[in-house]
């Protein structure tokens, strides 16, 4: 797998090639993930490095999002803790 930075003149959504749209969908009072691989034309025709590209790409997604989720659970949890300690200082004792 080759990694690199996109840098080009050509805004990403205008390069014709397939792409891949993942949602999380309401159902019964959660959410359950919804994806498509979308091409460009009906009679695109697909290569496997590209589809071996995608899927790359969505490894690289997951561990991102994986550290965002991280990040956010690290900053709620140290929150949490903060507020807890302010109000041990403000009442002398924990409510």
């Amino acid at each position: 797998m080759r990694i690199s930075n996109f840098d080009s003149e050509i805004p990403l959504h205008d390069i014709q090639s397939l792409s891949i749209m993942i949602k999380a969908i309401p159902f019964e009072n959660s959410f359950v993930p919804a994806f498509l691989i979308i091409s460009p034309e009906d009679d695109y025709e697909m290569d496997i490095d590209e589809i071996n590209a995608l899927m790359d790409g969505i490894e690289i997604a997951k561990a991102r999002v994986d550290e965002i989720i991280d990040y956010i659970l690290r900053k709620k949890i140290f929150r949490n803790a903060e507020e807890e300690e302010k109000e041990i200082d403000d009442f002398g004792e924990s409510n």
